[in-house]
């Protein structure tokens, strides 16, 4: 992987979105400023950038810190994007998170100009897809791409007995150790499963024991429940008969009652044809009284059918002078009602001219007042039109401003050297701070001093003139700002005194809108008034017509009142003459239903004699005392049986109790065959984790990888030690150590052999431990890259360097000249400023109140 760009936003110290670093055209460089002004917080970036995960998460020792306190504290979100070629394929990752904590993922890929989105459909399978593609986790990231002195400390500052275990896990091999933990915790399942299943067994074998004895019981109870149900059948045959015979008696009893409430009921029968035969009699002679008035009710009927004759020749003449009076009451009415209407049309008529006289008066006034608007932005536009000339100039003086900042910038540092150099001179150190060579005598000693004053005096002219320059350009700038201040004010008023333009020119355009419509609302009223006295005059007309029928007509409506008065009173001699001829028929259907009453009465009372013969004839035989008998002599049957049946129903209850326990001896023989074999299994499993923890126990196949990778660190940091000590030393690992009472234990002592003889590491200091520490990390790193397959040509060391002379930073920069090729790219994280010159590219970081900002020279 080769980094080729990044941009750092909200992140950490950095705030606005020009902290970018363009890599395309970087081999070598340091990452150089000041503790706290983000040196790291850049390497920080590309790893959460690539993995979504901090570095200091997983090492820092305060506990786990929340990820959104990596926002800027003045800033609601933090954003890195970053761009590399991997395999001759360019991508792209822009990961974001808000101050809610929502994250945010993209994946592009670069094809020419144009970035080509491969998101997968969440955030963590985005993530799994960027990993697949980097082809390493962050861990390896960590111990390889990405070095700090800390990590590195960790592995080679720990006890010799514990060393294996940290490069364990540097080497990622604590998958062997879950797997390890897994499969005990397996193998003690199985294990606690296997006793489980034993504990069956014995059970199994226990209830098998019972099988002879529970047969032999089987048999005992087979043969009483035989003898039992012998005995039954016997019974219920005695007790079949004897329930005949109830049943004989009882239906004789039962034919004698039915006769008796035969006898009973045709007797109620007579009863009530008398009381109907009485109820006819008393109908009939009311009817025979209504009757006696039939000439009287005949006479009226005559009188009413004549008159109803004369009320249906006048019933015509009767309609069409309710018509015609109707006509004459509507035409009235209607009169009435345009008379009304006219008035209302005139009096919108006279609304309609003041309202229009109004709208007019208004166009007017808003006429003048858009005048007036027009006048006021023409002012605004050309004050806004200053203004953009101050923020242009503004902007010239910003430029310069940056560009003298950093003049100013350099020649302190020059200051700060030459006062460094200074004091060296006077301190006697003995070389020349411009050319390195040694300085011989007071004489050249005094002479250097005066070119360094000299220099710096120059210098100081220098910068007290930019910051002269500075300071007359920051009141310029200052001066600006205050003009400019009144923009926001300007484009407000701007905003509304357009609004107040398009709204007058709306009114005035609604006005003379109203206007037109008042005018066209007058002509029609006008046309309205002319149509309703038309209708008036037609009104008229038609009503004179209507009264002129009614007069020819000559219809004498009081006469007709009469008549269908007197229709009404003699109408209820209709329904009485309809009520005779209904009574008539009425009488003769009751002398016949009179009649046949009588006769069924007399067939009756015959049936009733038979019946009190036949139940004589019964009532001769004794059927109660032998229906005693019976019953007395069931109950002592059912009463047997049922002794018997619940001795019975004993019997079977104990054989289903013994069939079941025979059923669950058979299901015991097949669970006995089944749990053999699956204790045979658990046995297999059992040996299977046995191997698995022998294999990945501290003797297995963890000691393995470490003695294949221990020989291939050894080889790379003597390639690096020979050039950073010049061939003065070289290193070896030891994997065993024998104890003070001769037990042979696992351990990773690290040993330094020189000219004076081999030497534990813990023995060394200083500058020298730091070539060994440098030495092996580069080593790790190189080893573990080799182990994942990946593509990850990048290398970032954080700090470290604190502890060497002269030649020991001669010795690393040399060294990293020496591996530049085996990277292509490789960034150096130092506070050290002695450093800065030994790099032709370095990336400056440098924090003010605007927060840290990236210089890359």
């Amino acid at each position: 992987m080769r980094p080729l760009f990044l941009r750092i936003e909200n992140f950490k110290s950095y705030k606005n979105t020009q902290n970018e670093i363009d890599f395309s055209n970087i081999k070598v460089a340091c990452i150089i400023g000041k503790n706290g002004n983000g040196k790291s917080s850049i390497a920080e970036a590309i790893a959460w950038a690539l993995f979504g995960e901090f570095e200091r998460l997983q090492t820092g020792k305060r506990g786990k810190v929340a990820e959104t306190e990596y926002i800027n504290s003045h800033r609601d979100y933090m954003q890195v994007e970053f761009e590399f070629e991997l395999n001759k394929t360019i991508y792209k990752v822009v990961r974001r998170l808000d101050r809610k904590g929502k994250k945010y993922l993209s994946l592009f890929v670069r094809k020419g100009d144009s970035l080509i989105p491969i998101n997968e459909a969440t955030y963590t399978q985005t993530q799994v897809k960027l990993q697949n593609i980097l082809g390493i986790d962050f861990n390896v990231f960590l111990h390889s791409a990405y070095l700090s002195q800390k990590r590195t400390e960790d592995f080679l500052l720990s006890s010799p007995e514990d060393r294996r275990e940290v490069l364990a896990k540097i080497l990622n091999l604590s998958i062997y150790d879950r797997i390890n933990e897994l499969a005990k915790e397996k193998r003690k399942e199985v294990k606690a499963l296997l006793d489980i299943k034993n504990k069956e067994i014995e059970e199994e074998n226990k209830i098998l024991s019972e099988e002879e004895s529970i047969k032999s019981l089987v048999a005992d109870l087979e043969k009483r429940r035989t003898e039992i149900e012998a005995e039954l059948n016997c019974l219920r045959n005695r007790l079949n008969a004897l329930i005949s015979q109830r049943s004989e008696i009882e239906q004789k009893l039962g034919l004698l009652s039915q006769k008796k409430n035969e006898m009973i009921e045709l007797q109620r029968k007579a009863e009530e044809i008398r009381y109907k035969v009485e109820v006819s009699k008393k109908e009939l002679l009311k009817i025979e009284e209504k009757l006696k008035d039939e000439e009287k009710i005949t006479a009226m009927v005559k009188d009413y059918e004549m008159i109803k004759e004369k009320v249906e020749l006048l019933r015509k003449d009767y309609e069409m002078y309710l018509e015609l009076k109707n006509k004459i009451v509507l035409c009235e009415r209607d009169i009435k009602n345009k008379i009304d209407q006219k008035k209302i049309f005139e009096k919108n008529i006279e609304e309609s001219n003041f309202q229009l006289n109004k709208e007019t008066s208004e166009i007017s006034k808003y006429e003048e007042e858009i005048k007036k608007v027009e006048v006021e932005i023409s002012k605004v536009e050309n004050e806004l039109e200053k203004v953009k000339q101050y923020k242009q100039e503004q902007d010239k003086k910003r430029e310069e401003i940056v560009k003298y900042e950093k003049l100013l910038e350099v020649v302190e540092n020059k200051l700060k050297d030459l006062a460094s150099s200074y004091r060296l001179i006077e301190a006697n150190q003995g070389r020349c701070p411009v050319c390195l060579r040694q300085i011989n005598g007071e004489e050249e000693k005094e002479h250097i001093k005066n070119e360094i004053a000299t220099q710096g005096k120059e210098f100081k002219l220098r910068r007290d003139s930019l910051t002269q320059k500075l300071e007359i350009l920051r009141r310029e700038f200052s001066e600006l700002e205050e003009k400019i201040k009144n923009e926001e004010v300007l484009r407000t008023r701007e905003k509304k005194l357009h609004g107040m333009f398009e709204n007058l020119k709306a009114k005035v355009g609604q006005k003379t809108q109203n206007i037109a419509n008042l005018q066209n609302s007058i002509t029609q009223l006008i046309q309205s008034i002319k149509l309703c006295e038309e209708e008036i005059a037609r009104l008229k007309d038609t009503m004179t017509n209507l009264k002129r029928e009614i007069s020819i007509l000559n219809f004498d409506e009081n006469y007709y009142t009469q008549l269908l008065q007197k229709e009404k009173e003699l109408e209820i001699y209709q329904r009485l003459f309809s009520d005779l001829t209904v009574n008539k028929v009425k009488a003769e259907n009751l002398k016949k239903e009179i009649f046949e009453y009588q006769e069924q009465e007399k067939e009756i009372l015959k049936k009733v004699e038979d019946l009190k013969q036949e139940i004589a004839n019964l009532s001769t035989f004794a059927h109660a005392l032998m229906l005693e008998k019976v019953k007395s002599d069931i109950l002592s049957c059912e009463n047997k049986i049922k002794n018997l049946q619940e001795n019975l129903n004993s019997v079977l209850k104990e054989l289903g109790i013994l069939e079941q326990k025979l059923n669950q001896i058979e299901e015991a023989k097949k669970n006995l065959l089944k749990l053999e074999s699956e204790i045979e299994e658990m046995k297999r499993k059992i040996e299977i984790y046995d191997i698995i923890i022998d294999i990945t126990g501290p003797d297995g196949i963890k000691n393995e990888i470490i003695a294949n990778t221990l020989p291939q660190i050894k080889d790379e940091a003597n390639g690096l030690l020979k050039i950073l000590t010049n061939g003065a030393f070289s290193i070896d690992f030891k994997t065993q150590r024998e104890t003070a009472s001769g037990k042979t234990i696992e351990t990773l002592q690290i040993e330094i052999s020189d000219v004076n003889g081999t030497r534990n590491y813990e023995l060394f200091s200083g500058g020298e431990l730091f070539r060994i520490n440098f030495a092996i990390r580069i080593a790790l790193s190189k080893v573990l890259l080799k182990r994942s397959g990946a593509s990850i040509r990048m290398l970032i060391l954080d700090e470290g360097f604190g502890s060497q002379d002269e030649e020991g930073k001669d010795h690393i920069v040399e060294c990293l000249n020496r591996i530049k090729n085996q990277f292509d790219t490789i960034l150096v994280i130092t506070h050290i400023e002695d450093l800065m010159d030994a790099f032709d590219q370095r990336i400056i970081v440098k924090k003010d109140i605007e927060g840290s900002k990236i210089f890359v020279v």
